[in-house]
């Protein structure tokens, strides 16, 4: 008895126009220019890096050609190179920095 009420209940809420669905306007999609350069704090878009020493360098230690092109990737911010954080990337082909 308690189940046919329950849904009783819950079909005249769904039918009811208070329970429609309504979008909503999305705050991050507009046509909005901004007017001021915005800085963002992250090193594939730091100053110096990136352009076109960055655009097709491999992603991991075992795409790497050599230890100058794993330390380019890590100048670019790929820091997953660096996994003990000591500034030498890769240390398998470049073992000591």
């Amino acid at each position: 008895m308690k189940k046919l009420m329950l849904a009783s209940v819950l079909s005249i809420f769904a039918l009811s126009t208070n329970a429609a669905i309504k979008t909503v306007d999305n705050p991050f999609q507009s046509n909005t220019v901004l007017k001021e350069s915005v800085e963002v704090d992250h090193p594939l878009f730091a100053k110096g890096a990136g352009g076109s020493q960055c655009k097709g360098l491999p992603s991991t230690c075992g795409q790497m050609a050599n230890c100058e092109q794993a330390k380019q990737a890590l100048k670019c911010g790929n820091t997953r190179l660096d996994r003990d954080k000591d500034g030498v990337p890769c240390e398998s082909i470049c073992p000591g920095g």
